[in-house]
């Protein structure tokens, strides 16, 4: 046992283990819950037909995803901006949003394409 008396009874391996887990979590907790502004803005531009704005902004994630570690994420939303460089590709689109959305649902810190941790 440890004699640190921040760690209540663990060993100092375990202690800075699950300091380390937690903040992680924190980090992940507050990436995921960033998103929805953005998936919002990309529907909302979505919706009003403005392919130019998906694209700004489909790309946008994409860099932020890949810098934050989010490998998944950024490959979807680079998918997205694939999409809108596509002439009269609606449909296509829309199809990739979605599957943008379900991975941001998806990701976490057990997300095989997140490097966190």
């Amino acid at each position: 046992m440890s004699s640190d008396p921040n760690s209540p009874g663990l060993s100092p391996n375990i202690h800075q283990a699950a300091t380390r887990l937690a903040a992680n979590h924190a980090r992940v907790v507050q990436a995921v819950e960033g998103l929805a502004p953005e998936i919002d803005a990309l529907v909302a531009a979505t919706v009003r037909h403005d392919w130019n704005e998906v694209g700004r902004l489909s790309w946008h994630m994409a860099v932020n995803s890949r810098s934050g570690g989010y490998r998944a994420l950024s490959a979807m939303a680079q998918k997205v901006y694939d999409e809108t460089t596509k002439p009269t590709n609606e449909l296509g689109i829309r199809r990739s949003l979605i599957r943008l959305i379900g991975t941001c649902g998806r990701t976490g810190p057990s997300d095989p394409g997140s490097e966190v941790g």
